[in-house]
């Protein structure tokens, strides 16, 4: 199984393209470690219900995130155990959430111990 590689620096989120070909990422533990922060990141940004092959994947974003009160404290323990049911994730060591109000963006810092090795710490801002 490949994942398509995102080049994720300056929060740019593009595909690469070299020589006419996308860039992959291989579960085979090819760029693993970068396979795995790709793949956190990517189920921080899902919203629930988002996927319509499967409704059940993603964060509560509407109903528990993006809500006028937001208990921090749950939405950290709903974010740590759906990390944990990622392919290849083993624990997560660290995830705190920290939001700017003055531009209304979430960051997440995450570290976790995957099958390709330790991810971390690094940040996924929503």
């Amino acid at each position: 199984m490949a994942d398509l590689y995102l080049d994720m620096t300056a929060g740019v989120w593009d595909c690469e393209v070299s020589g006419g070909k996308v860039r992959e990422i291989n579960a085979d533990g090819t760029d693993g470690v970068g396979e795995m922060k790709q793949r956190i990141a990517i189920a921080l940004k899902t919203h629930r219900g988002e996927v319509y092959l499967n409704t059940t994947l993603g964060l509560p974003w509407t109903t528990e995130i993006l809500v006028k009160a937001p208990n921090l404290s749950r939405i950290v323990g709903l974010a740590r155990a759906y990390i944990l049911t990622i392919e290849g994730v083993e624990s997560v060591r660290q995830l705190e959430i920290g939001l700017d109000e003055s531009t209304r963006q979430m960051t997440w810092t995450v570290d976790a111990e995957t099958l390709a090795g330790v991810t971390g710490p690094f940040k996924v801002t929503a």
